[in-house]
């Protein structure tokens, strides 16, 4: 069986400018040069505001650019709301499956400042709905 890697980014309870600016600066660097598989988890995210989101479709283009695949991971009820509302849910589902269930496994996720920085396994991701 083929292992790929993924990177596992773990958003922080409240999504904004601040934390969308890091967003890009981290996935840029932790993206190799081959194709990305990007998992997005949302389980702790409970405030989101337009400058998040906005970070969040640089982060898309980013994959897209690079012909990566970019998926949805956990969704807390906030931000499944959030995305539904502003039609973002529809966006991520443009981008290329992969398979995550056949041995993804994840580089890094994105820490805020006082968490750690760790690998884990990327489950299967989670339908977007509220």
């Amino acid at each position: 069986m083929n292992t790929q890697s993924a990177i596992m980014i773990k958003l922080p309870a409240v999504f904004g400018a601040k934390e969308a600016s890091r967003l890009g600066r981290e996935l840029k660097s932790r993206m190799s040069t081959e194709t990305p598989h990007v998992v997005v988890d949302f389980s702790r995210v409970r405030e989101m505001n337009l400058e998040g989101l906005e970070g969040l479709l640089d982060c898309m283009e980013t994959v897209a650019r690079n012909d990566g695949a970019l998926q949805l991971g956990e969704m807390s009820p906030e931000a499944a709301i959030f995305l539904e509302l502003t039609r973002m849910d529809r966006l991520f589902s443009k981008f290329p499956v992969f398979d995550a269930a056949a041995g993804f496994t994840a580089e890094q996720e994105l820490a805020s400042e006082t968490e750690d920085v760790a690998s884990e396994k990327v489950g299967q991701p989670q339908p977007v709905a509220a």
